[in-house]
């Protein structure tokens, strides 16, 4: 029995050292699993922060069964909250595409807008040259205006100068038509008088060449038949009386003699008779 005892004793401070030193060994353990619960703890904890989500405490996560309800309530939330991301990132990818094709038709009516201030600015450039232009037309129809008021004076002027020169000139033609009637008198006296005096009465003859578009006739006789300058001859064709000449100039056998055209009554020929 006594040697029995001796290894059972043996065996029990044996099994106490193994018992103190798995008590040492599980006291590190659970300082170690504490510190590591506690971190995950405050994961947990700041997790639930981040997704918002105030529904968790510490307390149930210090209940093993509490903290298995309180996670899946996390693990839920979390669940939809991935959801929502999930959908706010589609969102913001559509508001990404958006906004680039924003950018594009900014950029476009960017572009436009450069042009049309371009225009715009051409256009100015072009009024400001027109409205230049307008001012120097203006200027100029003003000059314009004020000569022609000038002219229709002068005009005016010499409308009443003219009014007075045509009845001037109406007297004038009056006092012209007097001494012109007067001449005529004086020649047909004077040309009756020196045809009387060389011409002989019954002088007769023929009209060789007629030059109507001259106004005159080529006579066969001259001053040897005693013909003379100015005589007055009488045309008959037959005997018929077709007009009258009058002698411009005369050669010895021939003479040439302006138709008097108010005595015609038939165009003169070649061939005529004429007589004095």
């Amino acid at each position: 029995m006594a040697k029995l005892l001796k290894p059972m004793v043996i065996l029990l401070l044996v099994l106490s050292i193994v018992a103190l030193v798995l008590g040492v060994m599980l006291f590190s353990e659970r300082e170690v699993i504490k510190q590591r619960t506690q971190t995950l703890e405050n994961r947990v904890m700041d997790m639930a922060g981040s997704l918002r989500y105030d529904e968790i405490t510490a307390e149930e996560l210090m209940d093993p069964e509490l903290m298995d309800r309180a996670l899946n309530r996390l693990n839920v939330h979390a669940g939809l909250t991935y959801q929502e991301l999930q959908e706010t990132k589609q969102d913001l990818a559509n508001t990404q595409l958006q906004l680039e094709e924003t950018e594009e038709e900014l950029r476009v009516t960017q572009g436009r807008l450069e042009a049309a201030e371009q225009q715009v600015a051409d256009l100015r450039d072009d009024l400001a040259e027109r409205t230049a232009e307008l001012a120097s037309a203006n200027q100029q129809i003003g000059q314009l205006e004020r000569d022609n008021q000038d002219l229709q004076g002068r005009i005016d002027e010499l409308d009443q100068r003219i009014v007075q020169l045509e009845e001037e000139n109406m007297d004038l033609a009056d006092t012209v038509a007097e001494q012109q009637a007067r001449l005529e008198d004086y020649e047909d006296e004077l040309f009756r008088d020196e045809a009387e005096i060389g011409t002989p009465e019954g002088l007769s003859g023929q009209i060789l060449v007629v030059m109507p578009e001259w106004n005159f006739v080529v006579l066969d006789v001259g001053s040897e038949q005693g013909l003379s300058l100015h005589t007055e001859m009488l045309v008959h064709r037959e005997d018929a009386l077709v007009g009258r000449v009058r002698v411009s100039s005369v050669e010895s056998e021939l003479a040439i003699a302006e138709i008097m055209q108010d005595w015609v009554t038939d165009p003169l020929r070649e061939g005529d008779h004429v007589l004095f």
